[in-house]
């Protein structure tokens, strides 16, 4: 179990979660921890998507919409 699992059970346990709460649990019992959340989902890139539709329908740079179809489309 990671302990993402083992805050989400914590945190079920509170019979009044509020912002202030959350936090306090989450820096008195898993202060140390790390997470990361990363800025965006995987995109969906589909097999006949070129960098100019990626582009159009994420918003991203042309390279970026370069890079993705190149890592995504497999």
């Amino acid at each position: 179990m990671s302990w993402l699992d083992d805050l989400r059970e914590r945190l079920a346990k509170e019979k009044a979660l509020t912002p202030e709460r959350v936090v306090e649990i989450i820096a008195a019992e898993y202060g140390g921890e790390r997470l990361y959340i990363p800025r965006r989902t995987r995109p969906e890139i589909l097999p006949c998507d070129t960098p100019a539709t990626i582009q159009a329908r994420h918003g991203v740079s042309r390279s970026t919409a370069y890079s993705w179809v190149r890592i995504w489309r497999r």
